[in-house]
C-alpha cells in the first residue's frame, strides 16, 4: 500500500512539476511581450495633449487620470520618439507642458506644477497655511473588482462629510478638495466596504473591492427564466449557485458541478448521464429535486437555458459557458412554467457581455487524470480456486455429461471441465489433472481486464471567452474544446462548443438581441468488452470465466471459451467457413463504433419600452439536435463471422461452400433528429412608489417538438467502395450450423417519432410594501395534443401565491442579536407531463420479418379523460442571519401532494385491454430543507463553513395496481409506504439440518418457498426502507489565506437501505450470468454453520423457488447510511504584481482532488452503497487528480 501512494505521490509531483515549468514559460513570453509594450514611437506635430494621451493609451496600455480642466489651454505638442521607454516620454511632455505625472500600475495620474508666484496664503499663520494648503488637494483614481475589471457606479466618500463621488464606466473617479488627515470610504452594492486613510496612499489611487458572499445573498437577482426579481420580493424556494461555486467543481459536465451544493437537490450515483438519448423520453439526467411526485410519468426537472427549456443533451452545455444556476423547488418559484414544472426546474444563465464594459478575457484549461476502476472490489466474483471447486463438484453430480458429448451443438466448456474429462478418461492421471488445475487456479482474469482492457482515464478542457460592451451594443464569444480519453481503452469523448450572444439598441426604446448555441460531441464506443459486458457465450456459461487468460505472457490475444468447443471451430474452419474463435483483445482491436451528437440553437429578441414601466418583448428560438450513430462490424468480428458461419453450408460431396449470409462487414447506421420551435410574446411592468413596488409580467407562448429516428443496417458492407449487398432473401429458411434453420435476421427500416405542440397563457405579479411585505401571485395555462378528447383537458390552469413578511423591519422587533430575519410562504399547483397515453386508441405499425405484411402491435387502450398530472406545493420558509452575518441561512419546511397521477388501472378482459392509464394515483411527501453558513474566522486567515440537510418522507396514498408475486422485485407501489419502498421476505435463520433458508408462512416458520412467495399477507412481507436516501446533505469548509484558497466538501446520504447482492443458491447458476458473489465461501456446509452465516447451503438440482427467496429475504437488507470526502480543492492567486506585468487581472493555478473515499459507512460488509455498475463490474467511482489553470486579461 505504502508503495502505491508513494508512486501516485512521484507522478503527481512530476505533473505539477510539468504544469509550473509550462505557466512559468508562458509567464517569460508575456513579461517579454509587455516590456516591450512600455516603450513609445510617436513622430507628431502641433497635436492636442487629449489625442497624445490616446495615442499613448493605445500603445502603452494605460490610463491618464486627470480632470480635463487641467488639459485647457496648453499649447499644442511636438514629439518625436522611437521605441522609448514610457518614462522617458512622459519626461519629454513635461518639459513642454506645465504636467506632472506619476505611474503606478497601469494608471497615469496628472497633475499642474504650482505657479512660482506667492501664494495667496503667504500673509497666513504657518498653521493656518498648512490648513488651507491640505484643503485644495484633489484625489484621482480607480475602482476595481478582485479581476482587475473596472467597477462602474461605485461610491467614494470621504468619511464624516458631504464630499462624495461615483466611479465612471471606466472605474475612474476625482474627489475635489480632499485634506491630508481624511478617510476615504469605497463602497458598492453586493461588495465589501472599503475604508482607507488618504496620506497612507499614493495618487492616483487604486481600490480594489471584495465580493462580499452575505450581501451577494441579500441583493442577488433571482431569475426564473421569465424574469429576474430582487430577492427580498420573491417569496419561492430557490437555491442559487453563482459562478465562484460552480466552478469549484472540475468536469466537463452540469450535473457534476451541481451535486452536492444546492439544498434539496439529489443526485443519483446510478444515472447514466454519458448514455445518448434519441427520443425525449429516454433522457435521465439521474437529478431529483425534493423527492418523486409521480408513478409512471418524468421524474426528469425542466432544463431552463436562457429563459426557454432546453431539450438537447444536457452535455451538450459546457459548464464554462454558464454564469450562474436557480434551481427553483416549490410553486410560486417554478408554477411559471406550468405543467412541466412539478419536478422543480433548473435555470441556467450563460454568460453575456454589459453595456460600457470593457473587453473581458478568461482563459480556462483543466487536466484530469482518473484512476482505473479497482476490479478487485467486485464483489459479484469469485475467486478462481473456488469457480473451479464449483465445477469438480457439478462434474462429479455428472451435470456436464450431456454437454460433453453433444456434437449437435458442440458447446464450449472450460479448460477445467476438459481437463476433468481427460482425467475421467484415462488420458491424464490424477495427479497430473490436479497440477493443472491448480495451474488455472493461479490465473485470475481481473488482471488481464486490468492490463488490456483498462487505462487510466485523463481529461482535457479548455476554454476561452470574451465579453465586454459599449454605450449601445454588448457582446460575448466563448470557445471551448474537451478531449477525454475513457478507463475503457478506445473509448471516449470529444466536444466542440461555440457560444455568442449579442445586444444592439437601435433606438432609446429598442434592444434587438441575437445569439447562437453550437455543441458538437462524439462519444467513442470502440471497447465492448469492458469486465463484467461479456454474456451469451453459451450454455452453461453466462460470463467470463474467473481463470480465462485474455493474452499470453507476450500479450498476444487469446481465444476464450465461448459458445462452441474447439474442435467443432476446428472443422468448421477446415469447410472454408469463418474462424469461430472469440478473443476479447482482437474484438477490441477492431472496434468502430462512434456517435456524434450535433446541437444547435439559434434565438433572436426584441425589447421595446413603451415608457420606462413597460415593456414589451418577443423572443424566438430554434433548436435542432441531430444524433447519428455509427457502427462498423467488419468481417473480421465475432458478430458479423457468427451470422456469416450461423447461415453458411458446406457440400461435403463436392467440397463447396455457400455463404448465404454476405461476406462482408455490417454497417449500422442510425439517426434521430429533433426539432423545437419556440415563440413567446410578453408584457412586462416594473414600477417603485413612493411606499411600494409592483413588478409584473404576462404572455403568450407557443411551442412545437418533432422527433424522428431510423435505424439502417446493411450487410456486406465493404469500406474501401462503400458498397453493400442488398439482394437477400429474407423469406427463405436456410439451413443453420451448428443445427436447424432460419431466417436471415431482416433489417430494420422503420422512421419513428413523436410530434408534441403546447400553447401556454401566463401572468405573474409581485408587489412589495414598505420593504416589508410582499405578495406574489402567478397563474398559467397550458394546452397540448398529448392528450384530451375534451377541451377543457386541454387546457390545465396552474397557479400559485405567496407572501413575504421582513419581520426584523417591524418597529416591535428588538432581537439585536439577530438583525435580520424574513418570512416566506407559498401554496400552489404545478404539474407533470405524460407521453406514453392518449385519449385514442393507438397502436404501432410493424411489419412482419418473413411475409413483410404490416400490422398493428403494442396497442393502448384509449382514456379521453386522460389529463395533466398535478403537484399541489406548500412550502414556509424562513431566511435569518446574526450581526455581521456571523450565522445566516434559511430552514423550510414543505408539502407535496400528487394528484390526478397516472398508473395501470384494470379493464375487463372481454374489452380486449387488461388495464389502461387512468389519473388515479396519489402521493404524499413532507420536507424540510436546511442551510446555514458561518463565519468562524474573518481575519488574515478567513474561514466559512456551508452546512446543507435535506430530509422528506414520502407515502403513496393510492396506487390501484393488483400486487402479484413478481411486485416484490420492483420498489414501492404499497399505500402507506414510500415510493421505492423495498419490501422483503421475513427471514427466520438457516435450518441447523441442512442450511436451507427459513420465512414466515401464516404465521409459522415454513420452508414452503412457493406458498410464502405466493403470500402477499403482512406476515410475509416487510417493509425494510426507502431505497433512496431520505436524508442527504453537505458539509463545506471554504478556507483563504492571502492569496490562498481552500475547500473541502463532504457529502452524507442517510436514511436508505439497499439489497446486498449475494451468490445464487444453485451450483448451476455459478456458472451462469449474475450466480457467482463472494458469499459463496460463506456459505452453509455443515451443522453448525447456521451460527457463524447467513448464507444458505447451495444445491443441484437447481430449485429456483427457494433461490427466489434467499435473493429477495430480510437477511440481505443493508444500510446505505455512509458519509465521504467528497473532493478537495486548493487554488492560488499569484502576486498582482507578477499579474500586472504580463498584462492581465488574474492568474489562479489550482488543484483538485475528488471520489476521495469513504469517512463512515454504517453496513459492517465493506460495501460502498455508492458503488456504480452492476453484475461483474460494480466498484466505487474512481479517484481523480485534476490541476487546473485560470487566467483573466
Amino acid at each position: 500500500m505504502v508503495k502505491i501512494y508513494r508512486t501516485l505521490y512521484f507522478k503527481c509531483m512530476r505533473i505539477t512539476f510539468i504544469i509550473i515549468c509550462i505557466q512559468l514559460c508562458c509567464s517569460a513570453l508575456l513579461l517579454a511581450n509587455t516590456s516591450n509594450a512600455q516603450n513609445i514611437t510617436i513622430d507628431v506635430r502641433n497635436v492636442n495633449i487629449k489625442q497624445l494621451f490616446k495615442t499613448i493609451e493605445k500603445q502603452a496600455s494605460v490610463s491618464f487620470v486627470c480632470d480635463d480642466k487641467l488639459l485647457e489651454g496648453l499649447p499644442e505638442l511636438t514629439l518625436k520618439v522611437n521605441n522609448t521607454p514610457l518614462a522617458q516620454v512622459l519626461s519629454q511632455i513635461e518639459k513642454q507642458v506645465p504636467l506632472r505625472f506619476k505611474q503606478a500600475g497601469t494608471l497615469i495620474g496628472v497633475t499642474a506644477i504650482k505657479s512660482e508666484k506667492k501664494s495667496a496664503t503667504e500673509h497666513l499663520t504657518p498653521a493656518a497655511k498648512d490648513d488651507k494648503l491640505i484643503a485644495a488637494r484633489d484625489i484621482t483614481g480607480l475602482v476595481t473588482d478582485t479581476t482587475g475589471m473596472p467597477i462602474n457606479g461605485a461610491t467614494i466618500k470621504v468619511q464624516n462629510s458631504t464630499n462624495v463621488t461615483i466611479t465612471d464606466s471606466n472605474g475612474r473617479f476625482k474627489l475635489l478638495n480632499v485634506q491630508d488627515d481624511a478617510v476615504i470610504v469605497v463602497s458598492f452594492i453586493g461588495y465589501k466596504t472599503e475604508i482607507a486613510a488618504i496620506k497612507t496612499l499614493s495618487n492616483p489611487i487604486t481600490v480594489v473591492l471584495h465580493t462580499a458572499s452575505s450581501q451577494l445573498s441579500q441583493v442577488a437577482v433571482v431569475s426564473t427564466g421569465y424574469q429576474s426579481l430582487p430577492k427580498e420580493r420573491a417569496t419561492g424556494s430557490f437555491d442559487q449557485i453563482d459562478n465562484t461555486l460552480l466552478n469549484r467543481r472540475v468536469s466537463t459536465n452540469i450535473i457534476d458541478r451541481i451535486d452536492g451544493v444546492a439544498s434539496g437537490l439529489f443526485v443519483s450515483g446510478l444515472a447514466n448521464i454519458t448514455a445518448i438519448a434519441t427520443q425525449p423520453s429516454g433522457k435521465n439526467s439521474g437529478i431529483t429535486i425534493r423527492g418523486v411526485s409521480t408513478f409512471m410519468a418524468s421524474t426528469q426537472p425542466l432544463i431552463v437555458v436562457d429563459n426557454f427549456p432546453y431539450e438537447g443533451e444536457i452535455n451538450n452545455l459546457n459548464p464554462n459557458d454558464i454564469e450562474n444556476i436557480t434551481i427553483l423547488k416549490d410553486a410560486a418559484a417554478a408554477s411559471i412554467w406550468g405543467a412541466r414544472s412539478g419536478n422543480g426546474v433548473i435555470v441556467i444563465t450563460t454568460k453575456k457581455g454589459k453595456l460600457n464594459q470593457k473587453m473581458k478575457v478568461e482563459f480556462n484549461s483543466t487536466l484530469t487524470v482518473i484512476n482505473k476502476p479497482d476490479l478487485f472490489y467486485a464483489k459479484n466474483f469469485l475467486d478462481p480456486k473456488s469457480y473451479i471447486g464449483v465445477e469438480q463438484y457439478l462434474f462429479n453430480q455428472g451435470y456436464f455429461d450431456p454437454l460433453i458429448s453433444d456434437y449437435v451443438y458442440n458447446p464450449a466448456l472450460s479448460p477445467a471441465v476438459g481437463i476433468l474429462a481427460q482425467q475421467r478418461a484415462g488420458n491424464i492421471t490424477s495427479s497430473d489433472a490436479a497440477s493443472q488445475l491448480n495451474t488455472l487456479s493461479q490465473y485470475d482474469v481481473r488482471n488481464d481486464y486490468a492490463k488490456y482492457i483498462y487505462q487510466k482515464a485523463v481529461n482535457q478542457q479548455y476554454s476561452l471567452g470574451i465579453r465586454g460592451g459599449g454605450k449601445d451594443m454588448t457582446y460575448q464569444l466563448s470557445i471551448g474544446q474537451d478531449n477525454d480519453r475513457n478507463t475503457l481503452v478506445r473509448n471516449g469523448y470529444n466536444r466542440t462548443t461555440i457560444n455568442s450572444t449579442n445586444t444592439y439598441s437601435v433606438t432609446k426604446n429598442l434592444e434587438l438581441s441575437a445569439g447562437i448555441n453550437y455543441s458538437q460531441n462524439t462519444t467513442l464506443l470502440n471497447n465492448s468488452v469492458g469486465f463484467g459486458t461479456l454474456s451469451g457465450n453459451g450454455y452453461p456459461y453466462g460470463n467470463v470465466i474467473p481463470y480465462d487468460r485474455l493474452a499470453d505472457a507476450n500479450g498476444n490475444p487469446l481465444a476464450i471459451p465461448y459458445i462452441y468447443n474447439d474442435a467443432y471451430i476446428k472443422i468448421i474452419k477446415s469447410q472454408g467457413l469463418m474462424d469461430w474463435s472469440y478473443s476479447p483483445l482482437n474484438e477490441l482491436r477492431l472496434g468502430d463504433n462512434n456517435t456524434k451528437v450535433s446541437d444547435i440553437l439559434l434565438k433572436a429578441g426584441a425589447t421595446y419600452k413603451f415608457i420606462p414601466q413597460l415593456s414589451a418583448q418577443i423572443n424566438y428560438q430554434n433548436e435542432r439536435e441531430i444524433i447519428q450513430g455509427t457502427n462498423d462490424q467488419s468481417q473480421e468480428s465475432y458478430y458479423t463471422r457468427n451470422l456469416i458461419n450461423e447461415f453458411g453450408s458446406y457440400n461435403s460431396s463436392t467440397g463447396v461452400t455457400t455463404y448465404n449470409f454476405p461476406l462482408g462487414g455490417i454497417l449500422t447506421l442510425s439517426n434521430a433528429n429533433w426539432y423545437i420551435n419556440s415563440l413567446r410574446a410578453q408584457l412586462n411592468y416594473d414600477q417603485d412608489f413612493k411606499k411600494s413596488s409592483l413588478t409584473a409580467i404576462g404572455g403568450a407562448e407557443i411551442r412545437e417538438f418533432r422527433t424522428e429516428a431510423f435505424t439502417r443496417v446493411s450487410y456486406g458492407y465493404n469500406k474501401d467502395f462503400g458498397t453493400t449487398v442488398g439482394n437477400l432473401n429474407y423469406g427463405q429458411f436456410y439451413p443453420m450450423n451448428p443445427a436447424g434453420s432460419g431466417y436471415i435476421p431482416q433489417t430494420d427500416g422503420n422512421i419513428v417519432g413523436t410530434l408534441n405542440r403546447y400553447v401556454s397563457y401566463y401572468a405573474n405579479a409581485a408587489y412589495s410594501y414598505d420593504n416589508k411585505y410582499t405578495l406574489t401571485l402567478s397563474g398559467r395555462e397550458d394546452g397540448t395534443n398529448l392528450f384530451g378528447a375534451k377541451t377543457n383537458d386541454k387546457i390545465t390552469p396552474m397557479w400559485s401565491a405567496g407572501l413575504g413578511w421582513d419581520i426584523s423591519k417591524e418597529s416591535f422587533y428588538i432581537l439585536k442579536w439577530l438583525p435580520y430575519l424574513r418570512f416566506r410562504s407559498t401554496y400552489g399547483y404545478n404539474g407533470n407531463t405524460y407521453q406514453n397515453g392518449s385519449a385514442y386508441l393507438s397502436a404501432v405499425y410493424v411489419t412482419d420479418s418473413s411475409t413483410g405484411a404490416t400490422s398493428l402491435g403494442k396497442p393502448t387502450a384509449p382514456n379521453p379523460e386522460l389529463r395533466w398530472e398535478k403537484i399541489r406545493n406548500i412550502n414556509i420558509g424562513i431566511d435569518f442571519a446574526t450581526g455581521n452575518n456571523i450565522i445566516s441561512g434559511s430552514i423550510e419546511l414543505y408539502q407535496k401532494k400528487g394528484e390526478n397521477l397516472i398508473q395501470p388501472t384494470f379493464l375487463a378482459p372481454q374489452t380486449g385491454f387488461t388495464s389502461y392509464q387512468a389519473n388515479t394515483a396519489n402521493t404524499k411527501t413532507n420536507g424540510i430543507d436546511l442551510t446555514i453558513r458561518t463565519k468562524n474566522l474573518n481575519g488574515p486567515v478567513k474561514w466559512t463553513t456551508n452546512f446543507l440537510l435535506s430530509a422528506f418522507k414520502d407515502e403513496v396514498v393510492r396506487f390501484d395496481a393488483v400486487r402479484t408475486s413478481q411486485s416484490i422485485f420492483t420498489a414501492g407501489g404499497v399505500k402507506g409506504k414510500p415510493l421505492e419502498a423495498l419490501f422483503t421476505y421475513k427471514w427466520a435463520g438457516l435450518d441447523p439440518t441442512n442450511g436451507d433458508p427459513q420465512g414466515y408462512l401464516n404465521g409459522k416458520i415454513s420452508k414452503n418457498y412457493s406458498g410464502i412467495i405466493n403470500n402477499f399477507n403482512p406476515d410475509s412481507l416487510v417493509y425494510s426502507g426507502s431505497l433512496v436516501p431520505t436524508v442527504f446533505g453537505s458539509f463545506r469548509n471554504d478556507f483563504s489565506y492571502k492569496s490562498f484558497n481552500l475547500s473541502v466538501n463532504i457529502i452524507y446520504q442517510l436514511g436508505w437501505v439497499f439489497r446486498k447482492t449475494t451468490t445464487s443458491l444453485n451450483y448451476t447458476d455459478i456458472l451462469g450470468y449474475g450466480g457467482q458473489n463472494e458469499d459463496f465461501t460463506q456459505r452453509w456446509q455443515k451443522p453448525g454453520d447456521e451460527k457463524t452465516t447467513n448464507v444458505p447451503s447451495l444445491v443441484y438440482p437447481s430449485y429456483s423457488d427457494r433461490n427466489t427467496f434467499y435473493q429477495y429475504s430480510q437477511v440481505l437488507v443493508q444500510s446505505g447510511n455512509n458519509i465521504r470526502l467528497q473532493d478537495i480543492r486548493l487554488g492560488y492567486d499569484l502576486p498582482v504584481w507578477m499579474v500586472r506585468k504580463i498584462q492581465a487581472s488574474r492568474i489562479n493555478i489550482f488543484a483538485y482532488a475528488n471520489n476521495i473515499g469513504i469517512i463512515w459507512k454504517k453496513n459492517k460488509i465493506g460495501v460502498d452503497p455508492d458503488a456504480i455498475g452492476n453484475g461483474l463490474a460494480t466498484y466505487p467511482n474512481p479517484f481523480a487528480l485534476s490541476f487546473g489553470l485560470t487566467i483573466n486579461l
